[in-house]
């Protein structure tokens, strides 16, 4: 009997760098290929070249089911016939299109299909139930589904503002995959006639204040660090800066951001890089108080990866992340005295102040958080986009916030805006006036040219903390990969180290001298 199925040859990669997805049909020990329509690019392959994306692999699965039916067709049991002959008979081109497509066993399909990938798939979820509800059916033809529907659709949730919104994003979403799934035949049939081209979800306008003040903020970034190492109070706090000096960027991008090579961060954000034809890329440019949050959860250095953070080493998925941030807000909340505060609250905390504090304009902020206003959806297609403007204001939006909030503490009057250049420790970094913290450290980002680091003391006092170079370097078969220290005997060469310097500085009456934290490092090094 024969059997088919299809498959990408490695071997066989265009010009363009991508492949063509063929069929493999099997008959008396021969092998025959068959090429098809669909083309895939590494990013949709598996490292065992498998097809990873979602409406190639339907495609693929559509071709398969009609020429399964056409081998079953020929009745190979009774006919004898060559490979060559059973290629050339189940080829013909009077091949059958469905006719009906249904629209909810199409979404329950595509959402098992996306489960781990999408966040907020319970809304989903949520809005095939409600769209069931209104047509009052399980089984609904991707035929019916016109804008005047949809209209419908929306006149029937009535004063739910936000579900309308929301729904009707999903609905759309799933109903445009589905089109383009079934359109793109090998005929090049349009077996789905219908199309949501026309139909803009309602927007809704959200009136819950999300956003915190500029003295919470400021009293968000001065609390202490908890003792539990595992606090999710510190990783809150720290993760909705983060959000905050990236231009509000959501949790799940956070989790999975990545270096471009020239020192800046960027990520595809993941709620709409599919719905717009720029993936909805955005570049940012770390500022320099930015950076000792980066140092203090930075990923082990991927030569393929390159993540800035480690979270996705410390967390098992996206959905965790959000779920412990969420967790740690409630208590960050508790100190700073914002009932109900969310990790949300970053992004319209960061859009507020840019707006009514620094002067910044809506259209700069529009661009800070990574939105498309549809007037402009085919416009941005001709345009470039260049990333300097926003980062020039984001530049401008953190030297408001922090390092003003450092001169009021110091009661020194310097230039607004200067890039950083007010503040070279680490701000983030609360201690007691008389206490020093001292430890070891790597900085992934820092490997040298021998593929090695240089393991650092960081020394912290008074809110500042400065880092000193050692002379041991850890090479990569030394550090896990969630950038953890494995070498036992360098670990108790870090350790003696350190309790050397604690010993040094114990011997220094902190209380009577006027020490600040370049005098400790002096003498640490003296």
């Amino acid at each position: 009997m024969a059997t088919i199925k299809y498959e990408v040859l490695k071997h066989n990669m265009r010009k363009d760098k991508t492949w063509n997805v063929v069929i493999r049909v099997t008959h008396k020990r021969v092998m025959k290929y068959i090429p098809t329509t669909v083309f895939v690019t590494r990013d949709e392959l598996t490292s065992s070249f498998k097809i990873k994306n979602f409406q190639k692999k339907e495609k693929c699965e559509d071709i398969l089911r009609i020429y399964r039916k056409r081998i079953e067709e020929e009745n190979l049991e009774f006919n004898d016939m060559t490979a060559d002959e059973l290629v050339r008979r189940i080829t013909r081109k009077d091949i059958v299109k469905p006719t009906f497509v249904d629209f909810v066993d199409y979404y329950q399909k595509w959402i098992k299909t996306h489960e781990d990938e999408i966040k907020g798939m319970g809304n989903y979820k949520t809005a095939l139930n409600s769209f069931i509800k209104f047509m009052g059916r399980k089984v609904i033809d991707c035929n019916e589904i016109t804008v005047r529907l949809m209209e419908s659709y929306v006149r029937w949730l009535g004063d739910r503002h936000r579900a309308a919104n929301l729904y009707c994003i999903c609905i759309k979403r799933v109903f445009n995959e589905a089109r383009e799934t079934y359109n793109d035949n090998l005929d090049g049939e349009e077996i789905i006639k219908r199309s949501l081209e026309f139909f803009d979800p309602p927007v809704h306008v959200c009136t819950e204040k999300r956003a915190i003040s500029l003295e919470h903020l400021r009293a968000l970034a001065a609390i202490p660090d908890e003792e539990r190492s595992n606090s999710s109070r510190n990783v809150a706090r720290d993760v909705f800066l983060i959000s905050f000096m990236m231009m509000g960027a959501n949790s799940i991008d956070i989790f999975s951001c990545k270096w471009d090579g020239e020192g800046n961060i960027t990520y595809d954000r993941a709620k709409t890089k599919d719905r717009r034809p720029d993936h909805a890329r955005i570049v940012i440019k770390p500022h320099p108080l930015l950076m000792p949050l980066i140092k203090k959860y930075a990923s082990v250095l991927d030569k393929k990866e390159r993540y800035v953070f480690r979270f996705n080493r410390m967390y098992r998925n996206p959905a965790d992340f959000s779920y412990n941030l969420n967790r740690g807000m409630k208590e960050v909340g508790k100190e700073i005295d914002e009932e109900g505060l969310t990790f949300y609250a970053a992004r319209h905390t960061m859009a507020t102040i840019a707006f009514n504090e620094t002067d910044i304009d809506k259209m700069t902020i529009h661009d800070m958080l990574n939105h498309q206003l549809p007037v402009y959806k085919i416009t941005d297609i001709y345009i470039k986009k260049d990333f300097r403007k926003i980062n020039e204001a984001n530049f401008k939006l953190i030297d408001f916030v922090f390092n003003d909030m450092e001169k009021e503490k110091s009661g020194t009057h310097q230039d607004k805006h200067q890039g950083g250049a007010l503040l070279t420790g680490d701000f983030l970094t609360n201690v007691v006036d008389t206490v020093v913290d001292i430890t070891w450290q790597l900085t992934p980002q820092d490997i040298n040219t021998r593929k090695s680091w240089n393991v650092e003391i960081k020394v912290a006092y008074k809110g500042q903390s400065k880092l000193i170079g050692t002379s041991i370097f850890v090479s990569e078969n030394d550090v896990s990969e969630d950038g953890q220290l494995t070498n036992e005997y360098l670990v108790k060469r870090c350790e003696a180290l350190v309790n050397s310097c604690k010993e040094r500085i114990s011997r220094l009456d902190l209380k009577a001298a006027q020490y600040d934290i370049n005098d400790l490092v002096n003498k640490l090094l003296s």
